[in-house]
């Protein structure tokens, strides 16, 4: 059961993080595996690599196995190792229905998700351990860099990225992904990289190329770059200073609804995103309120509607939240 309860974990993060905007550090937040993630990941260091390196070199040997079964151990690999396995098959296997969603019914799309991350604020609140207004000030600063990242969106040219912006693009995403509020998916598409990315990973799937080999490699050692660095600043924020991290993190959360505002206004979004997909644009269209277009009484209904059925899921999220802490699954090994 708890490799089950772990996939689904995985898979509910893999979704958050195919969509721009959406944060896989919040969905990590609700269910309760936040603590677990980022104390396995800063446990990964050169050691790690030499020992992993070590086991095929050493030819499979006692030896090289005992302290590969120790390391694997160490840095709860097999718990990682699960919520990336469940990730990617949510990435998979939802990609296209996500596509559909936020192409044809965008609104109501981004009302399911707000509905589903508005009561999971509980968790991080529940999480501080004191909540006076040296605490509660950090939330503050932590909703206007969610907003700042919003309202500064460049877009995305053509052309192909610098090798170093790739690189710097995978660092930022990977940090943005534990981080609950800040979506890497979205953090990519400031950069102008989210385009690129997508491209690059369906040109590998079906005509894999050099040119789709490097730009991948270069993210994916941007990435493994963020993991080792911002992980230790995160665990140590979280030790030092738990209260005020996680109040800022709740401003995170907050500052994303920014973003995830149902009633947009597509046809007014920047010009340099006019040949973007709706899906994609839902992070720079401006935001506007309802009551002004005909046909915004039948939407609000559609997305206080869709709202519920976040909620909903909210709950559903909550109670797999429990179960990880009643389990131990959420709580750092070792």
């Amino acid at each position: 059961m708890k490799t089950l309860l772990q996939l689904v974990n995985g898979f509910l993060i893999g979704i958050a993080n195919v969509i721009p905007g959406v944060s896989g550090g919040t969905f990590l937040l609700v269910l309760g595996v936040f603590d677990r993630v980022v104390e396995s990941l800063k446990s990964i260091d050169l050691r790690t690599v030499r020992i992993f390196l070590g086991l095929p070199l050493g030819l499979f040997r006692a030896p090289a196995r005992r302290a590969f079964a120790e390391e694997w151990r160490r840095i709860d690999a097999t718990f990682l190792g699960l919520l990336a396995a469940g990730a990617a098959a949510a990435i998979v296997s939802c990609a296209w229905l996500l596509d559909y969603l936020l192409t044809e019914h965008p609104s109501e799309t981004l009302a399911f998700f707000v509905g589903l991350i508005l009561p999971s604020l509980a968790v991080p609140w529940r999480m501080m351990d004191r909540r006076g207004p040296a605490q509660l000030a950090w939330i503050v600063p932590g909703a206007a860099l969610t907003v700042a990242v919003s309202l500064a969106h460049v877009g995305g040219g053509g052309g192909t990225p610098p090798a170093l912006l790739v690189f710097a693009g995978g660092v930022v995403a990977v940090s943005a992904m534990i981080l609950p509020g800040i979506s890497g998916s979205f953090c990519l598409l400031v950069l102008g990289l989210y385009q690129p990315t997508l491209g690059h990973i369906k040109a590998l799937v079906h005509a894999p190329g050099m040119e789709s080999f490097r730009f991948l490699g270069l993210l994916g050692a941007g990435i493994a770059v963020g993991f080792v660095t911002f992980t230790r600043l995160m665990s140590w924020l979280l030790r030092r200073f738990r209260s005020a991290t996680l109040a800022f993190l709740i401003g995170l959360i907050l500052g994303s609804f920014w973003v995830l505002w149902p009633v947009k206004d597509y046809e007014a979004a920047p010009a340099e995103a006019a040949h973007m997909k709706r899906k994609i644009r839902i992070a720079t269209a401006p935001n506007r309120l309802p009551g002004d277009r005909e046909g915004d009484g039948a939407l609000c209904l559609r997305l206080a509607l869709a709202a519920l059925a976040g909620a909903a899921g909210a709950a559903g999220m909550n109670r797999l939240g429990r179960s990880n802490r009643e389990s131990g699954a959420g709580e750092p090994q070792g």
